[in-house]
């Protein structure tokens, strides 16, 4: 059956909500990028008044230099009764700023000697040093001037970011009950989905049971050549498909699959609800690999971490996925970091961390592989990516809350004045596959020369919704997406540096004009490009929840009116105890999760320490700021932090460090969970 009207027939989705959100944040962020560039131009038009002003005021030093020595030749002449090469009102102008050096001359005799060939030489250098010194002033007027007009364009630039920081925080606040509400829709959608994957599971073995197929074990359907009496090979794509079978049963064709498979489905969907828990496995909760390995239990025992599955079964191309297929998600410099059990209709059950159980989910679009636990080992030799150090950001399912893109170069994708700010991220519609738009597009010319935004490797795709897209890998899950070109200048393999030429702007693939999309992508998930284009590293998102919107249902209390995401309040608490234990007191803490509204107030207070709204850990619920002494560097509380806190999951990072690019000793992030 259908779900209740209330999961379908609702004006405000949780998605909808986020989408909203992101549109939010992403105008905030475009108001603020402009005026930290403002505030860059006004800095570089004051330096270079002041260097210009600094250049004139030697320059008239230099003119009254010059005036001064033609002054005391000419009052020498004057004096001498030489006659003069010059007329009335240029020994007038000569004599007028040294009309006290007429007592220098100290040798007539000399004096007469040198006048009349040094006279007209002398008015000549005053003159020019004259003229230089009146465009040295003008020039420098001129740069006071645009320096002005900086700094005024700053300052309205500035007012216009307030502005919008109020209306951001009056809307945020807006939302909050929504989200509550949509959380609770979230949770019913989920089931709902749960439901319907289950209820098309049943329906596939009702089928065979009506048409009394009996199942096959698995060994003797491995080879579609030489299948058992009345069962023909299974053809997807064109092609037969190993470990699987088919029968006709009044005129219609029905999968048949292996009795071990139909085992493992069903233990699967017996999972379906259980809490997640990490590496646990089982019979209440299940990390990552614990669903995987419970359902194809005692049939296949798979190995302790998922980089082990996959040489140890035979890959099968993605056209010929079926039910009960073990499916590795990850990258190339992530490593492998989820597997699910597949589903028809292009869904797996999996054990998600940023749900927080086994759910049925759609097949992330970062699938590195499927394999077939029935057709044994593999053929030729599979071997895993290598584990980057943050692939445990992405375990399960769950995006990095926190992704550095590097302290190298960072640029934008199109060069300023060439484009316009286009469809935001988020955006919902049904000309996306996915529901919403999945990146930024930026409305250009077509042939605007496009540019990789940081260093990284080159992948060239021809997708049909994106025509020429060029992809590159920035390392540890972190991708930017460059779809709709109309050139392509680099070559796959190609390593790139920031602002490198890669391309032109186009309308290829399902384009409505010209422009670039650009998309980026953490562990396989869009995420909204904006704050990084901002600021050149951001934070994303965990729970399907927005930074800084998240529902105080989805937090956990950790004392004094102060929350956290719930895994990082349970490595808190235990860190705490230990503090205590310590000390003798309790552990300090001034500040923990920041809503978005609060983000946006601090930042409008103090722009040059706070975080970009929408960026900030705190927004995550995985930061905390403290105090009792761990606020100052080189304390017995702030040297302890340092040595246990680690333990316990909680790390210092690098730029809040003494020497950092911000020192802050009272700042803390929540990176790995504790396993206590």
């Amino acid at each position: 059956p259908p779900p209740p009207a209330s999961v379908t027939d609702v004006k405000r989705s949780l998605e909808q909500l986020q989408a909203e959100a992101a549109a939010l944040q992403a105008d905030f962020a475009k108001a603020t990028i402009a005026y930290t560039n403002a505030l860059k131009s006004a800095e570089t038009a004051e330096a270079d008044a002041k260097k210009a002003e600094a250049a004139a005021n030697t320059s008239t030093g230099k003119a009254d230099e010059e005036r001064r020595r033609l002054g005391v030749i000419t009052a020498q002449a004057y004096q001498l009764g030489v006659p003069t090469q010059l007329g009335a009102e240029s020994i007038l102008w000569s004599l007028a700023p040294v009309a006290e050096n007429l007592q220098e001359i100290a040798d007539r005799q000399t004096a007469i000697q040198q006048l009349g060939t040094t006279q007209t030489s002398q008015y000549n250098k005053a003159m020019n040093a004259g003229a230089i010194a009146d465009k040295a002033k003008a020039e420098a007027a001129g740069k006071r001037g645009a320096a002005k007009a900086a700094a005024a364009r700053a300052q309205q630039l500035g007012n216009d970011v307030k502005q919008k920081a109020a209306d951001a925080a009056s809307r945020a606040i807006d939302q909050l009950p929504e989200l509550d509400g949509a959380s609770e829709l979230s949770k019913q959608l989920q089931l709902a989905r749960n439901q319907q994957a289950l209820l098309r599971w049943q329906a596939y073995l009702t089928e065979l049971t009506a048409a009394k197929v009996a199942l096959p074990p698995a060994a003797t359907i491995k080879n579609p050549a030489a299948l058992p009496a009345g069962l023909s090979p299974l053809v997807t794509a064109g092609q037969p498909v190993p470990g699987a079978a088919s029968v006709t049963v009044n005129l219609k064709t029905l999968r048949v699959l292996s009795s071990e498979t139909i085992r493992a489905v069903n233990q699967a969907f017996n999972l379906v609800g259980r809490a997640y828990a990490i590496d646990a496995g089982g019979p209440d909760q299940y990390g990552c690999l614990g669903a995987a390995r419970a359902a194809w239990a005692p049939y296949a025992k798979l190995p302790n971490t998922i980089s082990k599955v996959y040489p140890g079964y035979q890959q099968v191309p993605p056209e010929q996925i079926q039910p009960g297929d073990l499916l590795l998600m990850g990258s190339r410099s992530l490593g492998l970091v989820h597997i699910g059990i597949a589903l028809d209709n292009d869904e797996m059950i999996a054990s998600d961390e940023s749900k927080g159980s086994v759910v049925v989910m759609p097949v992330p679009q970062n699938l590195w592989a499927a394999l077939r636990p029935t057709l044994g080992a593999p053929t030729k030799a599979q071997v895993s990516p290598t584990a980057g150090s943050s692939a445990v950001n992405f375990r399960c399912g769950n995006t990095g809350t926190s992704v550095n893109v590097g302290s190298g170069a960072w640029t934008w994708p199109l060069a300023d004045g060439t484009y316009d700010i286009g469809t935001p991220f988020g955006q919902s519609g049904s000309m996306w596959s996915s529901g919403f738009h999945t990146g930024q597009d930026f409305p250009a010319a077509i042939g605007t020369p496009v540019r990789a935004v940081t260093s990284g490797t080159i992948r060239v795709e021809h997708p049909s919704w994106a025509g020429n897209l060029i992809r590159i890998d920035h390392g540890n899950g972190f991708e930017t997406l460059y779809a709709h070109l109309s050139q392509v200048n680099v070559t796959d393999g190609q390593q790139v540096v920031a602002g490198q030429r890669i391309g032109a702007v186009g309308t290829e693939g399902n384009s409505t004009g010209p422009h670039l999309h650009f998309e980026v992508r953490i562990g396989g998930d869009p995420v909204n490009p904006m704050p990084f284009l901002a600021t050149g590293s951001a934070t994303t998102g965990w729970g399907g929840y927005s930074n800084g919107q998240i529902p105080s249902s989805k937090l956990c209390a950790i004392g004094n009116g102060h929350m956290l995401r719930c895994d990082a309040a349970a490595a808190y608490l235990q860190l705490a105890g230990s503090y205590q234990k310590a000390f003798g007191k309790k552990l300090c803490i001034t500040d923990s999760y920041r809503s978005y509204s609060a983000q946006v107030s601090l930042y409008s207070r103090k722009p040059s320490l706070a975080a970009l709204p929408g960026t900030s850990n705190h927004g995550w619920g995985v930061a905390v700021d403290l105090c009792g002494g761990i606020d100052k560097f080189s304390t017995s509380q702030y040297r302890w932090m340092k040595a246990n806190a680690p333990a316990f999951g909680w790390v210092h990072p690098d730029w809040a460090e003494q020497g950092g690019s911000r020192e802050e000793p009272w700042h803390w992030e929540f990176g790995r969970a504790a396993r206590a």
